[in-house]
């Protein structure tokens, strides 16, 4: 990727969003959870997600890495906003206004730590994807 230019490096982070786009409008994940239930949206949103985790450790080219980046930001919906109000569905209603906060507290502590890692331990990232491919398969288990 270092011979690669800015406009098709930075086409990577494009390839996101314009996932969570597709997912936010094209398909809309939020009516589909209320047609078909949270539980099987947010199954089908992790069965993308270890998709993705597994293009990430697999891919050789930067094409692939524009797929695999697009199948992530199309799970962003479904983790963010149906697998959250799963989660309260689960919770005591005195939990309740906790989850929310607990949540994106742990995605802020995630983001440090992962910069963190980056900046003074490697700058590989087969160890994250593969933890995270980890945990998410122990989640659809």
């Amino acid at each position: 990727m270092l011979c690669e230019s800015k406009a098709r490096i930075g086409f990577l982070g494009a390839c996101f969003f314009i996932g969570v786009l597709v997912a936010s409008t094209v398909v809309p994940i939020g009516l589909l959870s209320d047609i078909y239930g949270r539980k099987w949206v947010f199954v089908a949103t992790l069965c993308i997600l270890i998709t993705a985790c597994i293009g990430f450790l697999t891919a050789k080219s930067l094409e692939e890495l524009y797929v695999y980046m697009f199948l992530l930001g199309m799970t962003f919906p479904g983790r963010l906003i149906v697998g959250i109000n799963y989660a309260q569905e689960f919770q005591k209603e005195s939990w309740i206004e906790y989850v929310q906060p607990f949540n994106q507290a742990a995605q802020g502590i995630t983001l440090i730590l992962t910069a963190f890692y980056f900046q003074f331990i490697s700058k590989h990232i087969f160890y994250i994807e593969l933890t995270h491919v980890i945990f998410v398969g122990y989640m659809l288990v």
